[in-house]
């Protein structure tokens, strides 16, 4: 019986964070599958998401990534709290809160944790919500595009339309699972 060199996964985010382990410990791979661009190319019907390997040569190597990667704990470049933290930069100076303790105006900087003033403990934005609502927060994360703003986006040709990656026709881009 032949070994296969296709794994599959329901997730987009799980493939793609497979195939990116695989890369990084040199087994080269690319996520297929489960996008209209992909089921157009490799003519299955948008589904399930697949890592294929590049070479059946790897596919030992790849099963025990995987056994791997299944048991390592996921690693984030910043704290999970760092990353949820708002820039309240991007809000109107008539927005900056006042501190609860003595009345001075806070800076729109979430990371402060005490009044520049008085020294007491604040929560800006916190602050913030509990005076104009949450949804005023909201453009305070990053966000990525939806896939209509993408597509409205489109790109040069030989990009990718979704991180504008240069590309030869017909193949598919190493970071996003789209294809030229």
């Amino acid at each position: 019986m032949a070994t296969r060199h296709i794994f599959r996964f329901r997730s987009p985010m799980h493939a793609v964070a497979v195939r990116d382990y695989f890369v990084q410990n040199g087994v080269p791979a690319q996520v297929v599958g489960g996008n209209s661009d992909a089921a157009g190319v490799w003519g299955r019907d948008a589904g399930p998401y697949e890592v294929v390997l590049a070479s059946k040569a790897d596919v030992h190597l790849a099963v025990l990534l995987l056994e791997q990667f299944g048991n390592e704990p996921a690693e984030y470049e910043a704290e999970l709290e760092e990353l949820a933290v708002p820039d309240l930069s991007v809000l109107d100076e008539a927005l900056a809160p006042d501190c609860a303790a003595c009345g001075a105006r806070l800076p729109l900087d979430a990371s402060v944790p005490v009044c520049p003033a008085c020294g007491e403990p604040v929560d800006i934005a916190e602050r913030i919500v509990d005076r104009h609502g949450p949804e005023v927060l909201a453009a305070c994360y990053d966000a990525m595009p939806s896939s209509d703003e993408l597509m409205e986006l489109g790109g040069s040709p030989g990009t990718c339309p979704t991180c504008g990656r240069r590309l030869q026709p017909g193949s598919a881009c190493p970071t996003c699972p789209r294809f030229a």
